[in-house]
């Protein structure tokens, strides 16, 4: 292990020297002698994201945390091997104790296998609401449509005399000449994403189907930046969209990934759109809409975020704040008054837009007040610094952890 944690290490430091580690694939932070271990798998999958991961499972080892516990979307485990292969250390140093991250609603103990079920068992997954999910994508592309019809109508009639509830049915855009035979016995969508669609059965006849909608809402950021001599905030304008439209200045904003904290979709869509090197500081508010985009809502988050340590010692010794403007969405970006951006046209005449810019111009009262640099802990008084302030912690009772929100005043 001791060997491990050495070869960790010194890939962690590498990658720091190169700059790859806090920028906008992944964060780590050591906070003085508690090594806590900050980390974003925005994409495991980059050099960025993989080297992220192998800084954090250096300092989370010797803090005695689990790599997996760090990892927010699971891949903990095959994020250090693929890593750990690229960088000469054995299989067999990694350690064995990195658990298996299971779905929140799946069961402890999985109910024995019905033998006389038509589909195998590795395509079968049960839930703690007695439903059940058959996940077609692990299987043959080229089913047949009258036998996966039989074997479907088979299923079923075992699954109700089982008593069981919800029946989730995931098929590749390969399988979709398989809807038909679905509709047909009762299912109906509940939502599709690139690649695949699910669609739902609600076994119980007594009852109402108790299944969930599909996704309801999305989850979009705007970053607050204030510039940290002038006082002026970062804003863009864009090619096009609303705001283009009207020629009006706006925060960086984009939508979260899947899996994706809204603590690190906005560092992330502040180093693309902008070029720049930032950190989350906390949420100053946020806004809910509906009648979006195929009636789903929308929660709009509005966060206060700082220049890396970095760029601010460089701007305070008299550097420059270069702005890389994404050639794509962005027309322009540059540094410009608050006042003037929140008196814009149509937002100076909007009850919402007003609220919104002053809940801003207040988070950057006198200069700017940081909870990540006045600690976490809120003081007494009304003093602008009000907001959430985002801890990712370890869910405890099973592998993995979340990111929750809490108010810098508790």
């Amino acid at each position: 292990m001791k060997g491990l944690l050495l070869a960790l290490q010194s890939v962690a430091a590498s990658a720091l020297r190169a700059g790859r580690v806090g920028g906008g694939g992944g964060a780590v932070r050591l906070a003085g002698g508690e090594r806590a271990v900050r980390l974003a798998c925005t994409n495991s999958r980059t050099g960025a994201g993989r080297a992220a991961f192998l800084a954090a499972a250096a300092a989370g080892a010797g803090a005695g945390l689990s790599s997996t516990a760090m990892c927010s979307n699971g891949e903990g485990e095959a994020n250090l091997q693929s890593a750990a292969a690229g960088h000469q250390i054995p299989a067999s140093q990694i350690p064995s104790t990195l658990p298996q991250r299971k779905s929140i609603d799946e069961p402890d103990e999985t109910p024995e296998h019905n033998p006389l079920l038509p589909f195998p068992e590795s395509a079968l997954r049960h839930d703690t609401y007695s439903g059940v999910t058959l996940d077609l994508t692990t299987l043959a592309a080229s089913l047949d449509t009258d036998e996966f019809g039989h074997m479907l109508h088979k299923a079923l009639e075992i699954w109700t005399a089982e008593h069981r509830r919800g029946i989730w049915l995931k098929l590749s855009t390969a399988q979709s000449h398989l809807i038909a035979s679905a509709t047909s016995q009762g299912f109906d969508f509940q939502h599709a994403e690139p690649g695949y669609c699910v669609l739902t059965k609600w076994l119980p006849k007594e009852t109402l189907s108790r299944l969930p909608n599909g996704p309801t809402h999305q989850v979009g950021i705007g970053a607050l930046v204030i510039h940290p001599l002038t006082g002026k905030m970062l804003a863009v304008q864009e090619r096009t969209g609303p705001a283009a439209k009207r020629k009006l200045w706006k925060m960086p904003t984009g939508l979260t990934d899947p899996g994706e904290d809204i603590a690190v979709a906005a560092v992330r869509e502040l180093k693309e759109e902008t070029g720049l090197d930032c950190v989350f500081d906390k949420i100053i508010c946020f806004r809910q809409a509906h009648g979006g985009l195929f009636g789903r809502s929308d929660m709009f988050f509005v966060c206060l975020c700082r220049l890396a340590p970095e760029a601010e010692e460089r701007v305070r010794n008299g550097g420059e704040v270069e702005l890389l403007p994404q050639e794509e969405e962005i027309l322009q970006a540059d540094w410009i008054d608050m006042e003037d951006y929140a008196t814009q046209g149509v937002r100076r005449e909007s009850p919402l837009y007003r609220t919104m810019n002053g809940a801003m111009l207040k988070a950057a009262k006198k200069g700017i007040s940081y909870s990540s640099l006045n600690g976490d802990e809120g003081g007494d008084g009304d003093d602008g610094s009000h907001g959430f302030v985002a801890k990712n912690l370890p869910v405890g009772f099973r592998p993995g952890s979340n990111t929750i929100y809490v108010s810098s005043k508790l």
